[in-house]
């Protein structure tokens, strides 16, 4: 697979616009290799990530955090130095997709919301908000998606049940590259633009939404532990009697409990929650369940990776387990 091709697909998930002002996404260590064999991913680009990576002969290793925020030189011989020298003597890409990969609703950031089948899902603190398009085709396309132009701006496809394209959601400001390069893949072709529906899609940081069915909040305790593999979760605040509604920020989201409780939720998961944070939510107005950085991110990761390995068939792909940082003192 050529590296643009990869990098247009994780960009697709993962759009470069949606990454914060301070945040540092994209290549961290460029490699020159053009044509991509097999790829791994994993949340942290640190040594014993790298040396699994190599170890699995990957051409281009994608991490959710980067290797650093801010700009800096390998001038000690550390970690950083020692990650840099393995990555380059191994011609080995480095890629993050940090809060580019955060900031999209639409993608593993909500893995979540899809376990716990939540619906009517909002976004918890928007930053982006762009116009898109539904084209509907009187005649279904008989394409495959790598032909579909502009693919890294389609949102969503539909098919019918010969794998036929019926619709597509991409960009409003898209739309018009996206007709007039189909035109010289398939032509005539047919679509509804008169008819089409037009989306204001939101995105940013965490989402709210609602269950099924409401829930005791003990059987929600449960179907969370049994989702994220833990048997136990921090709690701050009290508990509800029933949960019906549910806010969620993966990785560091302390600062936004108040939009989630105003948003309706009566519990609010995220992790890395601060004592001042927890003090207020003790005052009574809501529960905080803090599940952990690592592992809200680490699931967001292997599903990432499973999305992944069913679009690209073509290449090897390798999930990387990472290790929370945190011990237990015994």
């Amino acid at each position: 697979m050529q590296l643009k091709k990869l990098i247009d697909t994780i960009e697709h998930f993962a759009p470069p616009g949606l990454a914060l002002d301070w945040d540092n996404c994209g290549i961290q260590v460029a490699g020159t290799r053009q044509d991509i064999k097999s790829l791994a991913l994993a949340l942290d680009p640190d040594e014993q990530t790298i040396q699994k990576a190599i170890e699995l002969q990957a051409d281009f290793l994608l991490t959710h955090h980067p290797l650093s925020i801010n700009p800096r030189l390998p001038d000690n011989p550390d970690s950083f130095h020692r990650i840099i020298k393995n990555l380059l003597t191994t011609n080995t890409i480095l890629y993050s997709a940090h809060t580019s990969l955060d900031a999209n609703p639409y993608g593993p950031a909500s893995w979540l919301a899809t376990e716990l089948e939540l619906k009517e899902i909002s976004v918890l603190e928007p930053t982006v908000s762009r116009k898109a398009l539904e084209l509907s085709f009187q005649q279904p396309l008989s394409l495959s998606s790598e032909e579909l132009p502009v693919r890294e701006h389609i949102l969503k496809s539909n098919l019918d049940d010969l794998g036929r394209f019926t619709s597509v959601t991409l960009f409003q400001d898209k739309v018009d590259l996206f007709i007039s390069r189909l035109k010289k893949i398939i032509w005539p072709f047919y679509f509804i633009s008169t008819e089409s529906s037009a989306l204001h899609l939101q995105y940013g940081l965490g989402f709210t939404g609602t269950l099924p069915e409401p829930v005791s909040f003990e059987d929600f305790a449960r179907i969370l532990k049994k989702i994220l593999g833990m048997e136990e979760i921090v709690q701050a605040g009290d508990s509800p009697e029933m949960v019906s509604v549910i806010s969620c920020c993966p990785g560091s989201g302390g600062d936004l409990a108040v939009k989630a409780f105003n948003s309706g939720a009566q519990v609010f998961i995220t992790g890395d929650l601060r004592y001042h944070q927890a003090r207020e939510a003790s005052t009574g107005y809501g529960c905080i369940l803090d599940a952990g950085h690592f592992i809200l991110e680490e699931k967001m990761m292997f599903y990432w990776f499973l999305a992944l390995k069913q679009q690209l068939k073509d290449i090897n792909i390798y999930f990387i387990e990472g290790r929370s940082p945190f011990k237990k003192l015994r």
